[in-house]
C-alpha cells in the first residue's frame, strides 16, 4: 500500500465540494500571491486544532472508560457492544478530525512564514554571519 501525500490545497478539493474549497482558498489566500497565508487564518486555525484535541482526547477517554468496565457490566452485552461501537467510531472520527486540522495548520504555518521571509528583501538567511 503506498502512502498518498497531497498538499494543503489538494486536500481541501478531496474533502469538500468544489465550491467551497474555491471559497476556502480564496479566503486564505488574503495575504495575495499564491502561497500567502493571512495571519490571522493560521490563529483560527489554531483555536480549531485545540478543540478538535479536546473533542478527540475526551472521545477517547469515554472509550478507554467504556472499554475498562465492559467486563462488569456483561448483564446487558448486546446494548453495551453497541455502545462501544458507537464510541470507538466517535473517537476515531474526532481523532482524524484532530489529526487533520493539526496538519493543515501546520502546512499554514510554513506558508506564512515562507511569506514573511520572501517580504524582507535584503535580509541574510538565518544563521549566517557574513
Amino acid at each position: 500500500m503506498s502512502i498518498i501525500t497531497e498538499k494543503l490545497w489538494e486536500r481541501f478539493f478531496n474533502r469538500l465540494p468544489e465550491q467551497t474549497a474555491n471559497d476556502a482558498i480564496r479566503i486564505l489566500k488574503r495575504g495575495g500571491s499564491a502561497q500567502d497565508v493571512d495571519y490571522f487564518t493560521l490563529k483560527e486555525a489554531e483555536a480549531q486544532v485545540a478543540r478538535y484535541r479536546v473533542s478527540a482526547r475526551s472521545a477517547i477517554a469515554s472509550y478507554k472508560a467504556w472499554k475498562a468496565g465492559r467486563a462488569v457490566r456483561l448483564l446487558f452485552g448486546v446494548f453495551r457492544e453497541r455502545e462501544g461501537a458507537h464510541l470507538r467510531a466517535h473517537a476515531r472520527a474526532m481523532t482524524a478530525l484532530f489529526l487533520d486540522a493539526r496538519r493543515d495548520h501546520s502546512d499554514l504555518t510554513r506558508l506564512l512564514m515562507a511569506s514573511m521571509t520572501k517580504d524582507t528583501p535584503g535580509q541574510a538567511e538565518g544563521g549566517r554571519h557574513e
